[in-house]
């Protein structure tokens, strides 16, 4: 495997970053809409506590690692000579469920605030990680 194997095209831009604007698309949806109060139960808050603003940062911040996330996706794709949808879908999982979510998990049971259940954080965290990067490697897959 060596450097030259990696190919920087526009195409491959642009998917990298529509699959990285889904992941973090997805986090919107999972984190407000579908799991909000299992969420903030899990990491022992309320709504209330996220009223004051100063949420851009962290989105910033967010979008950021979907994207760095999605070009690694991207890389491990063309090494692994994918060229299907269903390898993109493959490869998220993969990657999701082997190392974003065991750090999701590392990250749950370091925690030692009394409030935080780290069991229900890592199952939250955790399933978002696969999915996401299914998702990213569904739309990386469907570009390229």
């Amino acid at each position: 495997m060596t450097l030259d194997m990696i190919e920087c095209s526009w195409l491959n831009i642009v998917a990298i970053i529509a699959g990285g604007l889904a992941y973090f698309m997805l986090g919107g949806l999972w984190y407000m809409k579908l799991f909000s109060k299992r969420w903030l139960d899990a990491v022992g808050r309320t709504a209330e506590d996220f009223k004051d603003g100063g949420a851009g940062a962290t989105m910033l911040l967010t979008l950021v690692g979907c994207l760095v996330t999605t070009a690694v996706l991207a890389l491990v794709y063309g090494w692994a000579g994918g060229e299907t949808v269903l390898d993109g879908l493959v490869i998220g999982c993969i990657l999701g469920a082997g190392v974003a979510a065991m750090e999701a998990m590392k990250g749950a049971v370091y925690n030692v605030d009394e409030r935080v259940k780290p069991w229900a954080l890592y199952a939250i965290n955790g399933a978002y990680a696969v999915c996401g990067l299914m998702l990213a490697g569904l739309v990386y897959a469907l570009i390229v």
